[in-house]
Parts: C-alpha cells; structure tokens; sequence
C-alpha cells in the first residue's frame, strides 16, 4: 500500500531551487568577472608570460629602491622637507580653539577663556586675529580642539555646522582625538 509522505516535499525543493538558482547566476557571471583568456592564442599566450619574466627580472634586479638612492638625493629630499616646514611657518597664523566637553561651546583663550556664543562674536575675533598681524602675508588658520573626554557628546552635529559657518571666510579644521591627523570622528 502506498503512504502519503509524513512531510511535505517541498520543504526541501524550494531551499534547494534557490542554492541551485544562485549557483547558476554564478556560473553565468564567471566569464564577466574572471580573466578572459579564451579567445587568447597560443603565441599572445607565450608573449604575455615572456613580459611578466622581463618584470619580475627587472623588479628583482633593481632590488629595494632605498639602496640605490645616492646621498646627495636623499640629502636634497631632505633639505626640501625642511623648507616645505619653514615656508608654512612663516605663510600661518595658527590661532586654537577648544570645544567646552559640557556644552559643546566655542571658546579661546586670550589669557583667560573667552566663548563665542555667536557669528559676530567670530567675526569679532577673526577681525582682532587680522589686526594682530598687520599687513603680513600670513593666512589665519584656526584649529578647533575636540574635547578630550571620549564620553563627551559635544560638539553636536548642528553645533559643527554652525562652527563651520562661523569660520567660513578663514581656514578651519578639526583636531579630533583618537581620529589622527586630518581624520573625522
């Protein structure tokens, strides 16, 4: 006598048509992502396999590229690095800012705290930061200091937005702890 089978078949069919399905999309993808060497022929083959011999025997006789570098160039690169620093000493006015950890304020201090509660407060300080330096060639440029507590929720989005609107006639950026130089949180 014939039984009808306790489970339903297709609790197993349907999970199984779905692997077998992406196996299939897979097969019809390799020639679109893999390397085509099929329509290559035997002597393209051959040429392809004889320059990466010359590169890889060029590149092991060349050897680490430290080595072969003369003093006098290393010298130079040396001398230019030291000029690139000098030449951004004497082109900026670095001028610091902090963020207060409690309430995400702008402030400096000029000895004593001073908060930027708003644009005019900025422009203010932006202005006196000019007059400071006279009719010299340097460019301001602010750093403003996150705050150094990793539990402090400040500055808030809108409140960076709003700095950077502050500040958008100078330059402006951001020392953010932990996010290494230049880096965003």
């Amino acid at each position: 006598m014939i039984h009808m089978p306790h489970r339903s078949v297709t609790r197993f069919f349907i999970p199984m048509i779905d692997v077998l399905t992406l196996l299939f999309c897979i097969y019809l993808l390799m020639p679109v992502v893999g390397p085509s060497t099929e329509g290559e022929s035997e002597s393209d083959r051959q040429a392809r396999l004889e320059r990466e011999k010359q590169l890889e025997a060029e590149l092991a006789r060349k050897g680490p590229l430290g080595a072969q570098v003369p003093a006098e160039l290393l010298a130079e690169i040396d001398r230019l690095r030291k000029e690139k620093i000098e030449v951004l000493k004497n082109r900026l006015a670095v001028r610091v800012l902090e963020i207060d950890p409690d309430n995400g304020q702008l402030l400096y201090r000029d000895p004593d705290k001073v908060l930027l509660r708003s644009q005019d407060d900025a422009l203010r300080l932006i202005e006196r930061d000019r007059q400071r330096l006279g009719v010299s060639n340097k460019e301001l440029y602010y750093v403003t200091l996150y705050p150094r507590d990793p539990r402090s929720a400040y500055p808030t989005r809108e409140q960076r937005l709003q700095y950077d609107r502050w500040f958008s006639g100078v330059a402006l950026a951001y020392d953010i702890p932990g996010g290494g130089p230049g880096k965003e949180r």
